[in-house]
């Protein structure tokens, strides 16, 4: 039966652990990760894991194509493409425990909740030095139907979809906190490749289908699937379950915000007089340019734009001024530092974010009738090299990870030896 609609209780984001490695794990043995038969894949396990807490979900793609004319002709004669696609895809969900930052290739820590930056654990540390990138996949099942829960078995057999995005790398990462608002991530990925697979499934109850990844070390670049068959075949099997995190989701009230104890504008954040916080936010832009060169349309890697400036802003109502002078910031900027630790209705801290090296770099003040005084203010931190633990974004969080998420959900350079 032909589907009707497609709200939100039939997707799901899910994202596999490299682009060009193993998307499943062969049935065969533990060490037999690439399955080149289809009855391999039906015995082996999926190692895609769901991002979960997802509230929404877009993708797109454009063709960049250059028109060819000439004297003598006014339409053109044709319009061939000289570079590669612009696929683009855009998510946000609630954050809990870490676990989506994890899986999206953050240096996180997990589990003790260290809020430390002695162990040098960058967070961008994985993501500069990722040249592969990440496949992602949004699964569509039967119009009526939870993807928590179902699988491809269900009658009528066959009609799940699944759009996958290849060769996805995280161009911008934000995260705000406010009042009244549940603590939210955003992430903008840009990809290589993207593809529709329909009427996908088995009556055994597995998900299948070719990567979308591009293999970008060929000349010309080739679809992976035309060299590696079935060995990057992708596999969601079995009940799909929203992840091991003790929260649905993080109150603002349970936010512990820790800033510098020395004010850098005219606005007191510290101290009984202290302005009263309304929110935080930071934006981490990864932009990335494509390096060129002669037979390959798409490009040989995808590097990070450097440097790597992130802004933190903050709002509050005005309380006290402290005393302070502009003229006496002019000589030279003091690097602060700053952390915001996100706990459960328990008081246990489930995600932390610190940040360190951050410079005052404006004060905007807003008063109008019948509303409170309000003061924004921004920092900018430049993100250093990934042992840098002195100007940064760092992360810990309290997960579990599994053994898909161990043995597979590498960082960096280390994704290339997942085969």
């Amino acid at each position: 039966m032909a589907r009707n609609r497609v709200i939100y209780q039939s997707q799901a984001l899910f994202i596999a652990p490299t682009s060009t490695g193993a998307q499943i794990r062969g049935g065969n043995s533990v060490g037999d990760y690439g399955p080149s038969t289809s009855s391999e894949i039906l015995a082996g396990t999926g190692l895609l894991k769901k991002l979960d807490r997802v509230q929404s979900c877009n993708f797109n793609f454009t063709i960049n194509r250059q028109d060819i004319n000439e004297f003598g002709k006014l339409a053109r004669l044709d319009s061939i493409v000289m570079e590669s696609p612009t696929v683009g895809l855009d998510f946000n969900y609630y954050v809990t425990d870490g676990l989506n930052e994890r899986l999206l290739g953050f240096n996180i820590t997990g589990g003790a909740g260290d809020t430390s930056t002695a162990n040098g654990a960058q967070a961008v540390s994985g993501l500069l030095a990722d040249l592969e990138g990440n496949n992602y996949y949004i699964l569509t099942v039967q119009e009526g139907e939870d993807v928590v829960g179902t699988d491809s078995s269900t009658p009528p057999a066959n009609s799940n979809t699944v759009v996958a995005i290849g060769n996805g790398f995280i161009s911008e990462y934000s995260f705000e906190a406010s009042v009244g608002a549940i603590p939210t991530a955003s992430v903008t990925v840009e990809g290589f490749n993207i593809k529709a697979d329909a009427q996908v499934g088995s009556a055994a109850g597995v998900i299948t289908g070719m990567s979308p990844a591009i293999d970008i070390t060929a000349s010309p670049a080739v679809k992976l699937s035309d060299v590696k068959e079935l060995q990057t075949a992708y596999g969601l099997s079995g009940a799909f379950t929203t992840g091991s995190s003790t929260v649905a989701a993080l109150r603002p009230g349970d936010i512990v915000l820790t800033l510098p104890q020395t004010s850098d504008g005219l606005s007191d954040l510290y101290g009984a007089g202290s302005a009263h916080i309304q929110s935080f936010s930071f934006t981490l832009p990864l932009s990335r340019t494509i390096l060129q060169r002669l037979g390959n349309t798409f490009g040989f890697a995808r590097v990070v734009d450097v440097p790597i400036n992130m802004d933190v802003t903050i709002s509050a109502i005005v309380s006290e001024l402290t005393d302070a002078n502009i003229f006496d910031n002019l000589c030279s900027a003091t690097k602060r530092n700053m952390q915001i630790a996100l706990k459960d209705c328990n008081s246990s801290q489930m995600l932390w974010f610190g940040i360190s090296g951050a410079i005052f770099q404006s004060e905007s003040y807003s008063q109008n009738l019948g509303d409170n005084q309000t003061v924004d203010l921004t920092y900018t931190v430049q993100i250093g090299g990934g042992n840098d633990t002195q100007n940064g974004l760092f992360m810990s969080g309290s997960f579990t990870a599994d053994e898909i998420v161990d043995d597979f959900f590498k960082l960096g350079t280390a994704k290339t030896n997942i085969i």
